[in-house]
């Protein structure tokens, strides 16, 4: 009889702590924090900013900290910018922050984050260097495969290896009035895979 007791004590110790625990950690997630850093201006301040100023680099580097840690911490992501630059990702933002310039630069992230997440790659991937005319750019190779898709979708489909990829690539180029690189360049990503 005792160690039924014992035992029934027992259970119910451990059954409270489980739901304390999930009670914290449901409280957690409702709990205010602290944005640091560029995150925490307004929109409308974040606008006014010289592009190639002090304060956009310092909010560059903060964002690609944020989106890292994104990375870092949300279940199946790998990598929320498979293939955007901080400079596009910057350039989305301040479409946000133009929109909205009573909101903070931190809620034009996590917009961002929301936008980008349906497009992240969930599984570790290699990168794959592409060269042409003395320049390179890496990319993942399941955005090479999202390249590749898109381009024969566009009506340009790539030949076999680097130099059909590159050939097929200055065609959608030229056909878009962008500068033809040959290259999956970040204007060519944004109007291929967006």
């Amino acid at each position: 009889m005792r160690r039924r007791q014992t035992a029934m004590w027992k259970a119910i110790s451990a059954l409270t702590l489980l739901l304390g625990m999930l009670a914290q950690s449901a409280s957690a997630q409702e709990m205010p924090y602290v944005v640091e850093g560029p995150g925490r201006a307004s929109c409308a301040a974040f606008t006014e900013w010289e592009p190639e100023g002090l304060q956009r680099q310092l909010s560059a580097a903060w964002l690609t900290g944020y989106l890292t840690a994104h990375n870092r911490f949300m279940p199946d992501v790998f990598d929320l910018t498979a293939w955007q630059s901080p400079g596009l990702l910057l350039g989305l933002l301040e479409q946000y922050c133009a929109a909205h310039p009573e909101e903070i630069v931190e809620r034009g992230a996590q917009e961002l984050i929301a936008y980008l997440l349906p497009r992240a790659l969930t599984d570790e991937a290699d990168l794959v260097t592409l060269q042409n005319d003395g320049s390179v750019v890496f990319v993942y190779r399941p955005v090479l495969a999202q390249l590749r898709a898109a381009l024969a979708a566009a009506g340009y489909a790539p030949g076999s290896g680097e130099t059909g990829l590159s050939d097929a690539l200055v065609a959608y180029q030229m056909a878009e009035q962008l500068e033809q690189t040959g290259l999956p360049d970040q204007p060519t990503l944004s109007r291929l895979l967006q």
